[in-house]
């Protein structure tokens, strides 16, 4: 079967991933695909078969001055993952691609959570708007949209006082999560409307929709622009490690395989808790007076 990569890469999309991963999946692959376009490496028109890993990998490296380290993998994963298939539907001979690597010198981007004071500020704004209750909720469970928009009455345990996340982007997602006493608070304020915990104004499922606009009007009302969905989960995570959480149960909490990927991402405690913890180290007059005695 004679296909040219860009074509296999669009009917690998629907005809594979569309319709058998978790709708978050396939938008991530399809956002994946459409940079590549983008981009418009030389070896698209290239048939499926005639193409060699060491151009892939030289079109990679070269994302690397455009592209954060997150982007360039999650391509890595459209063509690891494509080619597969391929080479499965015999589209190619044999998988051309082995090893496949992200460039060290691509960008890493840090995302600043809110600090303990616009928290608050948020937390307050979010007590008063339509919905705000959700944005509460991710700032206290630290869940992905994703993962909130899908849960449902049956993965709520009340006796437990704990949520079961069975639908996430990822196998390490699903987990378990106990629950703080606002955020029990808010499950007990929900009324049953279907399946879902939570639901629009409309008493229908959350959408991504409803979410953007809640974000919005929290902007807002605050004056606060760092505010998105997931500036709420990297927040929980940092509130977590400024109270001395143990990294390997932040981890947990947030649904990471790994704990430096947890490290690396989400804990970045702001600058303001930096400089209230290095003033445990802090010698007192007498230390300094002692100190000076023995300077010659």
């Amino acid at each position: 079967m004679e296909i040219s990569i860009e074509e296999w890469l669009d009917e690998w999309l629907e005809s594979y991933v569309k319709n058998s991963l978790a709708d978050n999946t396939y938008l991530y692959y399809q956002q994946s695909i459409k940079r590549i376009k983008k981009t418009q490496p030389a070896f698209l028109s290239k048939k499926v078969n005639q193409i060699k890993e060491k151009e892939i990998q030289i079109y990679i490296n070269m994302l690397a001055n455009t592209y954060s380290k997150s982007t360039i993998s999650g391509i890595r994963t459209v063509f690891t993952r494509a080619f597969k298939c391929a080479t499965v539907n015999g589209i190619c001979e044999s998988n051309p691609i082995f090893s496949l690597t992200v460039p060290k010198g691509a960008i890493v981007r840090k995302v600043n959570a809110l600090d303990s004071a616009e928290q608050n500020i948020v937390e307050s704004a979010a007590r008063q708007v339509t919905l705000g209750h959700l944005a509460l909720f991710m700032l206290y469970t630290g869940i992905r949209a994703s993962e909130l928009k899908n849960l449902k009455w049956e993965d709520y345990d009340r006796r437990r006082k704990i949520i079961y996340i069975r639908n996430s982007k990822t196998p390490d997602g699903i987990r378990i999560i106990p629950l703080l006493p606002e955020a029990v608070e808010i499950i007990k304020r929900q009324r049953i409307y279907c399946d879902y915990i939570f639901t629009s104004t409309k008493h229908t499922k959350v959408t991504k929709t409803v979410l953007r606009k809640l974000y919005e009007r929290l902007r807002k009302k605050t004056g606060i622009k760092n505010i998105t969905n997931h500036i709420y989960r990297h927040s929980f995570a940092t509130r977590l490690v400024e109270n001395e959480a143990e990294i390997k149960a932040v981890s947990a909490l947030l649904g990471h395989k790994s704990v430096q990927f947890t490290m690396d991402r989400y804990v970045d405690a702001n600058l303001n808790f930096l400089r209230s913890q290095i003033k445990k180290i802090e010698e007192t007059p007498e230390m300094r007076r002692q100190k000076l005695r023995l300077i010659p």
